[in-house]
């Protein structure tokens, strides 16, 4: 792991805890180091005790839309600069019109498999943050 990957936090946003269990396991294996929530109670309760470099949130939740989430902490002081990440299995086409309407950082589908998570975010990674 080189000096740049070293450190690189991911809070993953998801009501579903078994995609949660897969993605955390995923990039974990990838060297990320990542915190799950699967509310937004949970949510709220990492970010007063950890502040994640990325967060990655799925759209389709109960307690609040990922697109909404992201407007949130666009608007919040302390996560304004923190690049938020779209993750649904909504197609590309509709994911990026959300994206670009709450000003998310990336967006990436769920349709290309867990086994390409860690890979697309790591090549999101590079050119939102290095």
């Amino acid at each position: 792991m080189s000096e740049h990957e070293k450190g690189r936090k991911v809070l993953i946003v998801d009501d579903s805890d078994v995609q949660l269990y897969f993605e955390e396991r995923a990039l974990l294996r990838a060297g990320f180091e990542v915190r799950t929530a699967n509310s937004l109670d949970r949510f709220d309760e990492i970010l007063r005790e950890w502040q994640p470099d990325i967060v990655l949130t799925d759209v389709q939740m109960p307690d609040i839309r990922g697109d909404d989430l992201c407007k949130v902490l666009k608007q919040r002081m302390g996560t304004k600069q923190t690049p938020v990440v779209l993750f649904s299995s909504l197609g590309e086409a509709e994911l990026a019109v959300l994206a670009r309407r709450c000003h998310a950082d990336g967006y990436l589908s769920k349709q290309a498999g867990l086994e390409r998570l860690a890979e697309e975010l790591e090549s999101l990674w590079s050119s939102i943050l290095w």
